[in-house]
Order: structure tokens, then sequence, then C-alpha cells
């Protein structure tokens, strides 16, 4: 969102286990719960964001699984940061 749009404040209830889920992606993306929401508001309307670059994706999950101590740690990282939801 623009620095320069002024943002008006919307009050929203929502079921425990939908806001579980807004939670878990907010911490898998490293953002706050409401630019979820944002993001999924825009998307639903058809204003969303650009979709996120793959390269940069890529090399952002390279970078976190680089620093770990050893592979074992790094395939530890990723089983429990991995986003299983919807796979079979």
């Amino acid at each position: 969102m623009p620095k320069t749009t002024r943002s008006i404040v919307v009050t929203l209830r929502v079921p425990a286990e939908l806001d579980h889920r807004i939670e878990r992606v907010a911490r898998r993306r490293r953002r706050a719960k409401s630019a979820v929401v944002r993001d999924v508001l825009q998307a639903a309307f058809g204003e969303g964001p650009a979709p996120p670059d793959p390269a940069r994706e890529a090399r952002r999950q390279s970078l976190l699984v680089s620093g770990r101590a050893s592979e074992r740690e790094a395939l530890e990282f990723i089983d429990s940061a991995a986003d299983t939801e919807g796979w079979k």
C-alpha cells in the first residue's frame, strides 16, 4: 500500500480457525495480519499486487536454508516451515 494513500480502519469478526490461518500465513510471509487480509481483499476485487517473482522467492528460501549448521538441521527447518495445506 503506497504511503500517500489514506487508510481506513475496518473491524471484522472472523471464526477462530480463520484467524489461525491468517496468523500462519502472516508468520510464513513475515507480514502483519492486516497486510495479509488486505492482499486477499485486493485480489478478490481484482486489484491485488503483482504475483511474487519466483526467482526472488527461490533466493529467499535458499538464504533461509543456507544459514543452517548441517544438512539435517536444514531438512528439519524445511519440514517445520513447509506449507503442506491442500497437498495430498
